[in-house]
């Protein structure tokens, strides 16, 4: 969780157009669905930001894109994708006290999470939800079909057990709650919305 924008409709930035790092490709209909998301970073890119992003949109390349925007960061797909494909795999770098730039993955343990999935945005109504994986941090998964030039976004509260960082939502879904205060606060809506799709800690 990097920064937070206050819209979720698709960026209108260049699609990138090479597909070579996705794995398989099936079509079903109109939409082409990207089967398989690259490894996590293999090295860490401490203090150098610029190249964090470089590495992460060369790995991603053909799959999605980290954009700048007024207000931080974002990602946009680069391909479109269809219900359960995995679109972004990260790790944990570091296990650090809870801030507004870190992911909680347990009760007591917040970690600072690799790109592009640090810079995926938060909305009410996500197209991308988690699963915990072998790296310490969490896998995305498309909720639904997700078209090329969207932007990929996913529900903070689904991970975070409280949050202070934002006390006003500005998503702009249809179903924003209007503010963000975790699962603790609205975590009966969150679970409705996402099914398993949620961190394990908090099905506990």
């Amino acid at each position: 969780m990097y920064s937070y924008r206050s819209y979720t409709t698709s960026l209108k930035a260049p699609h990138g157009t090479s597909k070579a790092a996705i794995a398989t490709t099936q079509s079903r209909g109109t939409v082409h669905c990207s089967a398989t998301a690259p490894a996590p970073a293999a090295h860490s890119f401490a203090n150098n930001l610029q190249g964090e992003i470089d590495d992460a949109n060369k790995r991603y390349s053909g799959i999605l894109k980290i954009n700048k925007a007024p207000l931080g960061y974002g990602l946009e797909a680069s391909t479109s994708f269809c219900e359960g494909d995995k679109v972004i795999s990260s790790k944990a770098l570091e296990v650090t006290p809870r801030d507004s730039h870190t992911v909680q993955t347990g009760w007591d343990r917040h970690v600072r999470i690799d790109l592009p999935a640090r810079f995926v945005n938060h909305s009410c109504e996500a197209n991308l939800g988690i699963r915990n994986n072998n790296h310490g941090a969490y896998d995305f998964f498309a909720l639904k079909e997700i078209e090329e030039g969207s932007e990929l976004i996913w529900d903070y509260e689904a991970s975070e057990y409280e949050i202070g960082s934002f006390e006003t939502c500005l998503c702009g879904s249809q179903r924003c709650r209007k503010s963000l205060g975790g699962f603790k606060k609205h975590g009966e809506q969150v679970k409705s919305y996402y099914g398993e799709y949620v961190a394990d800690y908090l099905k506990e």
